[in-house]
C-alpha cells in the first residue's frame, strides 16, 4: 500500500517516523497537525554564552514575521544548552565537519549572522541563501555589514570610545540588524528534571515564604575586572543578614575560592549552590531567588530571562547596551573611567570597589517596599 510522506512538514524527520506518527500511528494524509514548512532561516550566534542566551529576544518577532519558517540555530557546543528546549528554536547545530557540510549544501531563505568572529564570518559568506542578515566574509577579507545598524555595531565593536558614547542596547541593535519591527524577551528555558532538584534544593534549605536574595560571585577568568570585590560582597551580606533575608551564593569553579572565602568571612547564613552546576541546573536554582545581584555576565541575562528583580553592576562594560525590560536597576561605578573594555587594570581606586554595598542594598529594599505596597505580600 502506498502513502505519502509530506516532506513539507514541519515535524518531518529524513531518518525516522515523526512525533505524531510514533503517538497515534497517523499517516501523513489523515494528520491534523500537518504544518507546511515556508522555508527555513538559519541563525548563526554561537559566542559567550551570555550574548548567546540574550539573541534570544529576536526569537519571538522573528517568528510572527515568519510563522511558517524552521528556524535553526548554528551554536558553540558549551553554549547548546543555554537555548536548549527553546520552543521557537526547530533545531540546535554545533559546528562539527557534518554540520559545516551541511549548511554549505543547502539553501536557506534568510541567514542571520550576529557574529563577527572569523569562523562565523566565512559559514554566512560560504551559506547559500536568499537574504543575509549582519555580517560575512568578502571575497577580499573586509566584512561585509548588511544595513546601517550593522555597520553601526561592527563599528561600536572595534572602538572603545564608541561603545562608551552609544546608548543603544544590543537588542535594539539585532533587532535592527535583522530588520524586526521590535525584540522581544530573553527566553530561558527551564528543565523539567532541573527544575526538580531546584525544588529539592528548596526544600532541604527552607526557602518557601523566604525572601530569597542570590548573589552572583563571579565575572568569569576572561573578565576578571567585572567582579565586584569580596569585601564589598561581605558588607552586603552583612547588610542583608541584619534583615533576616536569605543569601545564595552562584559561581562556577572559577569562584570556588571566592564563594569559600565569603562564607568564612561573612559571618553570616550562606547557602552555597554550587560549583558545577550544568547550565539548566544554573537556571533552575537561580529562578528560586526573588532578587539576583551580578555584574555584567551570564547570570544578568539569565535572571532578567526569568524576569526576576536585577541588581547589575558595571564598571569596565557599557551598562547602556543592557536592556533593562523595567526589572534591571543598573549600579554604574562613579569613576569617569568606566566603560574602558580593559580586562586588566591596575589603578587606584578601581572601578568595582567605588560600587557601595549601600548603594546594592537600597535597591534590593526598594524591590522589596514595592511588592509590599502593590500586593501586600512581603514574600513575593
Amino acid at each position: 500500500m502506498k502513502t505519502k510522506i509530506y516532506q513539507s512538514c514541519k515535524f518531518f524527520k529524513t531518518d525516522m517516523p515523526c512525533v505524531y506518527h510514533k503517538k497515534d500511528s497517523r499517516i501523513c494524509s489523515e494528520c491534523t497537525d500537518f504544518r507546511e514548512t515556508a522555508g527555513t532561516i538559519l541563525i548563526i550566534k554561537k559566542d559567550a554564552a551570555g550574548d548567546v542566551l540574550r539573541t534570544t529576544a529576536i526569537l519571538e518577532p522573528l517568528k510572527k514575521k515568519f510563522p511558517n519558517h524552521r528556524i535553526i540555530w548554528l551554536t558553540a557546543e558549551e553554549n547548546k544548552d543555554a537555548i536548549s528546549g527553546n520552543s521557537y528554536i526547530d533545531e540546535i547545530w554545533t559546528p562539527s565537519f557534518e554540520t559545516l557540510q551541511a549548511i554549505s549544501f543547502f539553501r536557506f531563505n534568510i541567514v542571520i549572522n550576529l557574529d563577527l568572529s572569523p569562523d562565523s564570518l566565512i559559514t554566512a559568506a560560504t551559506t547559500k541563501a536568499d537574504k543575509l542578515y549582519g555580517f560575512k566574509y568578502k571575497k577580499d577579507g573586509s566584512v561585509f555589514c548588511s544595513n546601517k545598524s550593522a555597520e553601526d555595531w561592527f563599528l561600536i565593536s572595534h572602538n572603545d570610545g564608541m561603545k562608551k558614547s552609544n546608548r543603544k542596547t544590543y537588542q535594539q541593535f539585532i533587532t535592527e540588524i535583522a530588520e524586526l519591527p521590535c525584540y522581544g524577551e530573553i527566553i530561558v528555558t527551564l528543565q523539567k528534571p532541573s527544575v526538580e532538584k531546584a525544588n529539592t534544593f528548596a526544600k532541604k534549605h527552607h526557602l518557601t515564604d523566604k525572601r530569597v536574595i542570590g548573589i552572583h560571585t563571579g565575572s568569569g577568568s576572561k573578565w576578571p575586572t567585572k567582579r565586584w570585590p569580596e569585601k564589598n560582597i561581605i558588607r552586603l551580606i552583612k547588610m542583608i543578614a541584619e534583615k533576616k533575608y536569605t543569601v545564595l551564593l552562584f559561581g562556577g569553579m572559577e569562584e570556588k575560592d571566592i564563594m569559600e572565602k565569603l562564607i568564612r568571612n561573612a559571618k553570616a547564613y550562606l547557602i552555597n549552590t554550587g560549583y558545577n552546576n550544568t547550565t539548566p541546573d544554573f537556571f533552575a536554582l537561580l529562578d528560586l531567588c526573588d532578587v539576583v545581584v551580578t555584574a555584567d555576565t551570564l547570570a544578568l541575562h539569565i535572571a532578567t530571562g526569568l524576569k526576576k528583580k536585577v541588581v547589575a553592576l558595571f564598571g569596565p562594560t557599557s551598562p547602556y547596551e543592557i536592556a533593562d525590560y523595567g526589572r534591571v536597576e543598573k549600579v554604574i561605578t562613579p569613576l569617569d573611567c568606566f566603560c574602558c573594555y580593559k580586562r586588566e587594570c591596575n589603578k587606584k581606586p578601581f572601578c568595582m570597589e567605588e560600587i557601595l554595598p549601600e548603594t546594592v542594598f537600597s535597591k534590593i529594599e526598594k524591590y522589596y517596599e514595592q511588592k509590599i505596597h502593590s500586593n501586600g505580600n512581603p514574600y513575593i
